[in-house]
């Protein structure tokens, strides 16, 4: 437990201390935007929502991302958010609330809150697709996440970056109560929410499609924090997304083949899966 502290305290200090993430990949032209709006959260989007719709031919997925330490600051995971509005996902991530800055936190309620706002308050909500919903998150935020797919049935598919269902430990209730495609990706052994993870991954039940996508060596910091790793994880990220979402098999091709992302540094992550080719449409 003296362990867990610790490593939430290192977390805060890197989480609250950001800068601006240059993103210069390929895909759409991107915004940033703050609604000024309860639950208090920033938007990372296409800039054209509607040249996506036009050329994919659906309506747009989302994303409600809760962030590492249940905080109220997306500095670090910007790498993450720009690559996926870049590919025609809205992302939603917990930003500072009014009186209590970035130390504020978040919770189910919050979460559940960001999809109402996506699918019935925003601008451009009859652009947003209610049945492609993403619960993501990392570390304490992937709590969030998996808590909110247990309850919310508006989420279609989960994303958790070096985290499980409860802190430190899997909640068998949770974990029996989420019926969507579950994904993670997690450090290597020392990565110390790779044990959870694993044990969540194991407690979903037997016909559940899911990933885990484990780095051969890093922490549970250098995983969530490194941008060039989180670039990385932004594309496998994207293949769960997409594979979850759309049944898309270019995504599960890539998934399943040596290096799990076609950006993905050889050698590095290494996928185990249950009943993802149930997913291929």
């Amino acid at each position: 437990m003296r362990c867990l502290r610790l490593a939430a305290t290192l977390l805060a200090v890197l989480w609250l201390n950001g800068c601006e993430y240059p993103y210069s990949g390929d895909g759409y032209a991107i915004v940033e935007e703050n609604p000024n709006a309860e639950p208090w959260f920033d938007v990372f989007r296409p800039l054209d929502l509607t040249a996506v719709v036009n050329e994919s031919g659906q309506l747009l997925p989302v994303i409600v991302w809760a962030n590492g330490g249940c905080l109220r600051s997306n500095f670090t995971w910007q790498p993450l958010f720009k690559r996926w509005a870049a590919q025609g996902y809205v992302v939603l991530a917990m930003a500072e609330e009014p009186g209590r800055g970035a130390l504020g936190t978040s919770n189910v309620q919050d979460h559940g809150a960001l999809i109402d706002w996506a699918l019935t308050q925003s601008p451009y909500a009859d652009m947003i697709d209610a049945h492609r919903v993403v619960a993501a998150g990392n570390s304490c935020g992937g709590v969030t996440a998996l808590g909110l797919a247990a309850v919310d049935a508006r989420v279609a598919a989960v994303f958790v970056l070096s985290g499980s269902s409860a802190i430190g430990s899997t909640s068998e209730s949770i974990m029996q109560a989420i019926d969507v495609p579950v994904g993670y990706v997690t450090g290597g052994p020392t990565d110390i929410a790779g044990g959870p993870a694993r044990s969540d991954f194991d407690a979903l039940p037997a016909d559940a499609s899911a990933m885990l996508v484990q780095r051969v060596s890093g922490g549970h910091v250098t995983v969530s924090t490194t941008v060039a790793i989180l670039e990385e994880v932004a594309d496998i990220a994207l293949n769960w997304m997409n594979l979850a979402l759309d049944g898309d098999e270019a995504s599960y091709l890539e998934l399943t083949s040596e290096t799990v992302c076609a950006t993905c540094t050889p050698g590095d992550w290494v996928l185990i899966e249950k009943n993802m080719e149930r997913l291929v449409e």
